[in-house]
């Protein structure tokens, strides 16, 4: 019966993602670009969960009157996204790439990204992109020449489909489901047939297993390659009761209405906790103060010179947007946002840190801390505690930073 059932939610998931292929601008079916032409390329390899944030960053980039320059990217798991940086492995079929609204003004990020034609031969990547710590795929020093740059914290979490009556799970019992499966007792993830996980060198499995403390390839369930294929399967299900599967906080957020997050606790806490404040917030306060413990920063990596500095200039604009660093020039939008409204949490808001995958947390104090903006921004509203400012309104303690006093 369960494979007769398995049959059913594949082929639901595959009518899923038939609907969405139907949905595609014609410039998402359009190959007749070649990349070398598109207005100054970046190559990037990233993980599936950071394409929103190429997406949208990429727009803003193809738009920008002062630095702009086309994102082009293909997404693969985090530790083939390391080793294809370290082995100089080129991009060889044809990427996605973000579109500036004078090229396609019908275009969102919302939308499928178009795709450009890959000169013969493939193309070498300018940045990789690991969503979790790099050691937790290869433990070794990356080789002379490629530098790793920790960026924005990205949450992952246990879902369940909207109809499950589920609300929380404890470390210990996903040890039991996903380390035993149809044995592990587990009421009421007892059936590795609605168990929804992804490949071994995904982020989002490597990071929940150093959450749970079973190995990645020992994990139970049924292995999906791209975070979308958990998602359709989830939604999918003809028991939703049984159904349980693991997505980074960020694609949770964007569907809310089709599953449930789960609260979780954490070996040694006495109470489970949402990546979120409460179940309905966005605040992501409980990553961000260490109560809410599966999480891990995403890692940008390039070529650098004898300095540590970016041999490709784009790149090292690039990521320095992206981690919240001073740019020259200065950007002409504010990355900032875009990384907070893809359900990134910006180093600057982080309280606690952490210095390998699943490991203990220690207290933060970032060097510019923006909590404030960070909440005011995902609240759409000023945060207890926080006080305005501005050129006319100057801070009576603290430094003024995006529109608020922070502590220094």
């Amino acid at each position: 019966m369960r494979g007769a059932e398995w049959g059913q939610r594949a082929l639901g998931a595959a009518l899923g993602f038939a609907c969405i292929a139907f949905g595609l601008t014609d410039a998402a079916r359009a190959q007749d670009v070649a990349c070398s032409e598109l207005p100054n390329p970046i190559y990037l390899q990233v993980g599936d969960t950071q394409e929103p944030l190429m997406k949208s960053l990429g727009r803003a980039l193809a738009d920008s009157s002062v630095n702009p320059m086309t994102i082009v990217y293909v997404t693969s798991g985090s530790c083939t996204n390391i080793e294809a940086l370290y082995t100089d492995t080129k991009i060889t079929k044809n990427p996605f790439y973000v579109p500036s609204s004078a090229a396609d003004a019908g275009w969102s990020p919302k939308d499928p990204s178009p795709t450009c034609t890959i000169p013969e031969g493939g193309h070498l990547i300018d940045v990789a992109n690991s969503a979790l710590f790099v050691s937790a795929c290869n433990p070794e020093m990356p080789p002379a020449g490629i530098k790793l740059f920790q960026g924005p914290v990205q949450g992952y979490s246990f879902v369940v489909p909207e109809a499950s009556l589920q609300k929380s799970i404890t470390a210990e019992q996903g040890y039991f489901v996903f380390g035993f499966g149809n044995s592990g007792m587990a009421e009421p993830w007892t059936d590795e047939a609605f168990m929804d996980i992804r490949t071994v060198t995904k982020s989002t499995l490597l990071s929940m297993a150093a959450a749970i403390g079973v190995p990645a390839e020992k994990w139970r369930g049924q292995r999906f390659d791209k975070s979308g294929d958990v998602l359709s399967a989830l939604t999918a299900s003809t028991n939703p009761e049984k159904s349980i599967g693991i997505l980074g906080v960020e694609l949770y957020d964007q569907h809310r209405d089709q599953v449930n997050v789960l609260a979780y606790r954490a070996y040694g806490q006495r109470y489970a906790y949402y990546p979120d404040s409460t179940s309905t917030a966005f605040d992501k306060r409980n990553v961000r103060d260490g109560h809410y413990v599966p999480w891990s920063p995403t890692v940008w990596l390039t070529k650098v010179d004898g300095d540590g500095k970016p041999l490709d200039a784009r790149a090292a604009y690039m990521i320095d947007l992206i981690l919240g660093l001073h740019t020259d020039p200065v950007a002409d939008f504010e990355a900032i946002d875009i990384v907070t409204d893809v359900g990134l949490v910006p180093d600057c808001a982080m309280r606690v840190t952490r210095s390998v995958e699943g490991g203990e947390l220690s207290l933060y104090e970032p060097v510019e801390p923006c909590g404030c903006y960070y909440e005011s921004r995902v609240t759409q509203a000023t945060p207890a505690g926080c006080v305005p400012c501005g050129a006319q309104t100057p801070c009576a303690a603290g430094v003024c930073r995006h529109d608020f006093c922070e502590a220094r």
